[in-house]
């Protein structure tokens, strides 16, 4: 008797519930035909946090389909977890517009949301928080919605609508259908003195701090502020240097692994710091400001002595060709000389003095047409041959010349060039390393910290190679740009090629407008002028200096002309034997 009257109780409960949860979804039915007019969609993902009726399920599927042509995905949170690597982005486009079923901000079906819907933060939100909540729920919901960087949302709440907007807090107002106003409108360009708290470090040539001669306040340069910067102040947003207090001295430099540790535990939402990765678990990389290729900055070595010079102008083979053609030049003119005093020495002597573009030793009288033309191609190929080496010697005597650099993994181990990094970058460098030479360059890499490896680059520590991005060593290769002799060069030994960005949280709210403004800024140029700009305040603050290792007038010695005294001294020793064998034969 007790059961059957609470049953009775209980009916017109469920019934009431019943028909409220009715009248619900069909007040999310019109706020959605309502969207729909403003903008269409084809794709719906449906998260529920606790099991709705199937009929209601089933109702609104079919109105979706039916009416507004659009796919839905069904999700709830009892559901298996989701696939990171194979997300609900890979399936769908940007125009999507999902539904959340909620009751609290603490349910676990918003981790749900958040990671079926990573990258699809541009588009649309419809939440429907149950009536069962008061209005005071409404504050929590709205920040829950700004920390998972939901932007266009509403909130259906007992028949009303909510929106919001983070610019520049988060703040909620209630919209009404009568109004001719869009629900839903485009992601806002004016951030509204939006604030942005970021540190900064020095980290040459992104960003670096130098002192301001008038005023003796500290300003910030570099490429990655002045983007990071400029962007801001094109879309009203405020930048705020969280360490402004903080000492710099001149040769520190940035901690990116803290920095992207912080982004991860959402202690900082974008760092003006680019480079080249961030987990994937921690955060993103903004669009790219340049795919570069990262390769080992090394110490030119190997230089050629001076007296060396005067058997560069030709190659060995060269050498040994006009070698050779002595010897048959000499047989061709003993052959075709028509004096009858011919010798073999004397036509070896007139053959060297052809190729030296040389008058002959002797006399010629009534030479044969082929001996004439014959003297003519030599004439030629004298001239041509003395004044190619006249030229490739004086060119070579005012420059300094180097042999064979470091351009391959196998002469870095032979050259024994250790190579110092991060101490975090050791693994990825390590990575580009071909699988049999790993260990052999493992042993070579030295760990330093980042400021402590800036500091031996910018003190010209020959001892060690460094790896670093083609955008940092045409800044660091200014610095001897007027140098006679250059101290590093950028090797072929490379590193890949990474993409370098800003690092940021995931799926920020920044990520879209950063995108299209780095792609402004380097359509205009501006990223190049940036560079070369920044340049002379460092020159200026002292971070770095031109190398003017000139060298001075040198006059022709000894040492320089080593090898003419050589060939010299073999000369005279070859006459000497030749005097002594005459002079026997002679006396016998």
């Amino acid at each position: 008797m007790l059961l059957a009257t609470l049953w009775l109780l209980l009916l017109p409960l469920g019934s009431s519930q019943f028909d409220a949860d009715s009248d619900n979804l069909w007040f999310v039915q019109r706020i959605l035909r309502r969207v729909s007019n403003e903008e269409r969609w084809t794709n719906t993902p449906i998260f529920m946090s606790r099991p709705p009726q199937v009929e209601q399920v089933d109702h609104l599927i079919s109105w979706l389909h039916s009416n507004l042509s659009v796919t839905s995905y069904m999700f709830d949170a009892t559901g298996r977890m989701p696939n990171k690597f194979d997300p609900l982005r890979n399936h769908i486009q940007n125009d999507v517009l999902s539904l959340l079923f909620c009751h609290s901000t603490d349910e676990i079906i918003f981790w749900h949301l958040d990671e079926h819907l990573r990258k699809l933060r541009a588009g649309r939100l419809v939440v429907y928080l149950s009536s069962q909540r008061q209005e005071s729920a409404l504050p929590k919901l709205f920040h829950k919605l700004w920390q998972l960087q939901f932007v266009q949302a509403l909130v259906l709440h007992r028949r009303r609508i909510y929106a919001y907007t983070p610019y520049p807090t988060v703040r909620y107002f209630q919209l009404h259908l009568q109004e001719h106003r869009l629900l839903l409108p485009a992601a806002p360009r004016d951030l509204n003195g939006y604030v942005v708290s970021t540190p900064a470090e020095n980290d040459l040539p992104r960003v670096f701090f130098v002192r301001d001669p008038k005023t003796g306040a500290h300003l910030i340069r570099g490429y990655g502020y002045r983007i990071f910067a400029e962007f801001l102040r094109r879309h009203n947003a405020q930048l705020v240097v969280s360490n402004a207090a903080q000492d710099r001295p001149t040769f520190t430099n940035v901690d990116m692994s803290r920095l992207t540790q912080m982004i991860g535990d959402d202690q900082l939402e974008i760092s003006m710091h680019p480079y080249v990765g961030i987990d994937r678990e921690l955060g993103i990389l903004s669009y790219p400001l340049t795919i570069a290729q990262n390769c080992l900055i090394v110490p030119v070595r190997n230089e050629i002595p001076r007296y060396m010079y005067l058997l560069r102008p030709f190659h060995w083979t060269s050498w040994l060709l006009l070698l050779a053609s002595v010897f048959y030049i000499s047989l061709t003119l003993y052959w075709l000389n028509p004096s009858l005093s011919a010798s073999p020495g004397s036509s070896l002597l007139d053959a060297l003095c052809q190729l030296l573009f040389l008058s002959s030793p002797s006399r010629v009288y009534n030479p044969s047409v082929r001996y004439f033309l014959v003297a003519l191609q030599l004439s030629a190929l004298g001239f041509i041959v003395t004044n190619v080496y006249s030229n490739q010697l004086s060119s070579s005597l005012t420059a300094t010349l180097v042999g064979e650099q470091v351009d391959t993994f196998e002469q870095l181990i032979e050259q024994r060039q250790h190579i110092l990094t991060k101490h975090h970058e050791i693994p990825m460098l390590l990575q580009q390393v071909p699988p049999h030479l790993v260990q052999q360059v493992s042993n070579l890499v030295v760990g330093a910290e980042a400021g402590e490896q800036v500091r031996a680059l910018l003190s010209f520590n020959i001892s060690y190679s460094y790896p670093f991005t083609v955008e940092r060593w045409e800044f660091f290769a200014l610095q001897q740009q007027y140098a006679h002799k250059p101290i590093y060069r950028y090797s072929s030994v490379c590193l890949g090629a990474p993409v370098i960005g800003y690092p940021m949280r995931k799926d920020s709210h920044l990520e879209n407008l950063l995108r299209h403004f780095i792609m402004w800024v380097q359509s205009t140029g501006l990223f190049r002028h940036w560079v070369v700009s920044d340049f002379n305040d460092a020159l200026r603050a002292g971070y770095v200096r031109l190398i003017d290792n000139s060298d001075n007038f040198k006059a022709l010695n000894r040492d320089t002309l080593r090898l003419a005294w050589y060939v010299l001294l073999c000369g005279w020793l070859l006459a000497a034997l030749v005097f002594v064998w005459e002079n026997h034969t002679t006396c016998h």
